[in-house]
């Protein structure tokens, strides 16, 4: 039995809609039934809990739009409710990179500390009856109103999934690499939402990756959002950061040259130019510059959207991208 936060990213919706259905969803099978889950979603700049629940049966159901991305759903039990209360509280226990500890892929808290404070947190808000979120709901506070999110607001309105920035630039980056002569890979869980976008372009997706590595590498490899791919090499990487927290990207393709060292990817962290300095700090940061180094580089959306406007990308190689891609000072 472990104690795990379940991230709605910034989906009101999915949020509301797995305390209305009693239903979890999980990118993988790692929770189990017993397990104690802590909901929360991104509202504004704070990742809020409001429901705490206990999983208990493995079930077909899946009630989100996007229900697709979930490989394993479970029923919901001993639900209970509290005022939201900001998850950045387990910072205290576990540091500046507490999310990363605490939050990512829904990883089981070791952290005996961390679960105590989840509960003593959770215990001092607790109500007796559950109030969706609304797009600005205050910390503390219980929204009484409707849901109510701005109708272009990209960033909280993930009710349109397909239409989402992150979704359309994987697209782009698809088409681009294809047009290059590159055969693509996307991460199965994304792959249905890239095609609805990128239509009629599904025989250049491959199914497999045709990769000789062990399973470790390639786990990691298969979850990176884009690949151009020729023959049995990998080309280009591109992660791409709109909402989530950029540590996702950088740690996965760290991981990837930790893993295999001596592989020689060139790897981008694709995100908005207003992100650009952040991504740029976590690259020059020790733990991942010397892995990294000038491997991982920067492109921003607007670059991308100006590349997959020429016309001429069928003649191009994929050198084109080094003057669109911004590579982090690394010097001291």
């Amino acid at each position: 039995m472990s104690t795990r936060i379940l991230h709605c990213s910034t989906s009101v919706e999915n949020y509301n809609i797995c305390v209305e259905h009693s239903i979890a969803g999980f990118s993988h099978r790692g929770p189990q039934p017993n397990d104690l889950i802590y909901l929360a979603v991104k509202v504004g700049k704070k990742t809020l809990c409001g429901v705490r629940f206990r999983l208990e049966a493995a079930t077909d159901s899946r009630p989100w739009p996007d229900g697709e991305r979930y490989a394993h759903a479970l029923t919901a039990k001993e639900v209970e409710f509290c005022k939201p209360f900001d998850l950045a509280v387990l910072s205290e226990p576990g540091g500046k990179y507490w999310s990363i500890k605490y939050v990512q892929s829904s990883k089981p808290i070791t952290d005996k500390a961390a679960c105590d404070l989840l509960d003593r947190e959770f215990k001092i808000n607790k109500i007796n009856h559950f109030i969706p979120f609304q797009a600005d709901t205050k910390v503390g506070s219980t929204p009484t109103s409707p849901i109510q999110v701005p109708e272009q607001d990209t960033d909280i309105a993930e009710d349109a999934p397909l239409t989402r920035d992150s979704i359309k630039i994987q697209a782009m980056l698809a088409e681009i690499g294809n047009q290059m002569g590159y055969n693509i890979w996307l991460p199965k869980n994304d792959r249905s939402r890239v095609l609805e976008i990128w239509q009629s372009k599904q025989n250049f997706v491959l199914n497999d990756l045709p990769l000789n590595y062990n399973i470790d590498t390639l786990k990691t490899i298969e979850n990176i959002d884009v690949l151009w791919i020729k023959g049995r090499t990998i080309v280009r990487a591109f992660e791409i950061e709109h909402t989530t927290s950029i540590y996702s990207g950088i740690l996965r393709m760290a991981d990837l040259m930790a893993l295999q060292p001596n592989l020689n990817i060139k790897a981008h962290i694709v995100a908005p130019v207003e992100r650009k300095g952040k991504v740029m700090q976590e690259l020059s940061r020790p733990a991942f510059r010397y892995i990294l180094g000038q491997s991982c580089t920067f492109i921003s959306y607007n670059s991308v959207e100006e590349l997959a406007k020429e016309k001429r990308l069928k003649y191009m190689s994929d050198d084109v991208l080094e003057e669109f891609s911004e590579a982090a000072d690394l010097i001291r």
